[in-house]
């Protein structure tokens, strides 16, 4: 699909190398320009491995004039550039979308940062955990919203890494039409923000309350004999009948806004109900009832499931291969390369 796109990826850890692996498994070329001693993420073989297939490398020390002239020269007749230093440290380095643009004026010039270009806190250094805290999403974590927690998925570098990858298509369709690139400032604080518009649109205009995205007790986990299983019942009554039938609950005919207030009430009623069946027992209850559920996985056993799809692939990195997770559309005239061999550092 992106054969013949050229990037260069000049990021390091997860949002930037996550962006061109997603374009790289479409088809594009990317050359990914690393320090002399290969960059910071290597340590961990296996997550470097998933966010660095079908890629090449180029060890360069980009304060070096020599080794400046090397990326221009790769620059040059590149399509797309990534980069997430902190605002200011491409300049700085001779290496941002000015510079750049004076040896490829038609160049897509993407920058990945904490809050953006402008931003009042352009200067604080952050990892994903920071930008969480700061969007507000270590808030609505938890139990209850009762402390901050640490969603422990890094919601902000894989959304910004998505939302870049996006931006760079569009990017390049628009070229394809006006002959123009462009620059895009891509923040992560402003890609967690817009990856939660159940909350913010809730939130923001004073529509409700934190409390009120935990209080549905068709929404919840429950425990049963062997692990758990998650109901996913909104303002659905058919979905709700369905639950009441088939577990024999009195409740079947109350309205959303009624099971919302007699949430403690209900939750118990259902864990009653439930705690009674094992997961395969439940499991075919519900999907017989026709009820949204979920049975509460670990990574390992979901594995099975998109396996299904043919989604997985296998990355050789280092003498060794590695199960990785590769591009999730399934096309029905192209094949993402999933698969694909890791630059080794040299």
């Amino acid at each position: 699909m992106l054969e013949g796109i050229k990037v260069v990826e000049v990021a390091y850890f997860y949002p930037g190398p996550y962006c061109t692996q997603l374009l790289a498994e479409l088809g594009a070329e990317v050359i990914k320009i690393e320090p002399l001693g290969g960059e910071p993420m290597r340590y961990n073989k296996a997550t470097f491995a998933a966010l660095n297939r079908n890629k090449k490398s180029m060890f360069l020390d980009l304060k070096s004039e020599k080794d400046k002239q090397k990326f221009f020269e790769v620059v040059k007749d590149s399509d797309v550039v990534v980069e997430g230093f902190r605002p200011g440290v491409a300049k700085k380095l001779g290496i941002d979308y000015e510079s750049v643009k004076k040896i490829n004026p038609t160049i897509i010039y993407c920058s990945i940062s904490g809050f953006g270009q402008d931003s009042s806190l352009k200067d604080i250094p952050v990892h994903d955990i920071n930008v969480m805290s700061f969007a507000g999403i270590c808030k609505i974590t938890g139990l209850k919203f009762d402390k901050p927690t640490d969603p422990n998925v890094q919601l902000s570098d894989y959304a910004s890494a998505m939302f870049a990858a996006v931006s760079i298509l569009a990017a390049l369709i628009r070229k394809t039409k006006s002959g123009e690139g462009c620059y895009i400032d891509l923040s992560m604080m402003d890609s967690a923000f817009a990856s939660i518009p159940l909350h913010t649109s809730q939130l923001l205009n004073s529509l409700g309350n934190l409390k009120d995205f935990v209080r549905n007790p068709g929404y919840e986990i429950y425990e049963v004999k062997d692990g758990f299983v998650s109901l996913g019942i909104m303002d659905e009554p058919h979905f709700w009948r369905n639950l009441c039938n088939v577990l024999d609950i009195k409740f079947a005919e109350i309205g959303y806004a009624e099971r919302i207030e007699r949430y403690d009430e209900l939750k118990k009623t259902i864990q009653e109900k439930l705690g009674k069946y094992n997961v395969n027992e439940v499991s075919g209850l519900l999907r017989k009832a026709n009820v949204p559920f979920g049975i509460v996985n670990s990574v390992e056993d979901a594995k099975s499931i998109v396996d299904e799809r043919g989604i997985l692939g296998r990355a050789k990195y280092d003498g060794k291969i590695y199960d990785i997770v590769g591009f999730p559309a399934v096309f029905s005239n192209y094949k993402p390369r999933r698969d694909g061999e890791v630059p080794e550092l040299e």
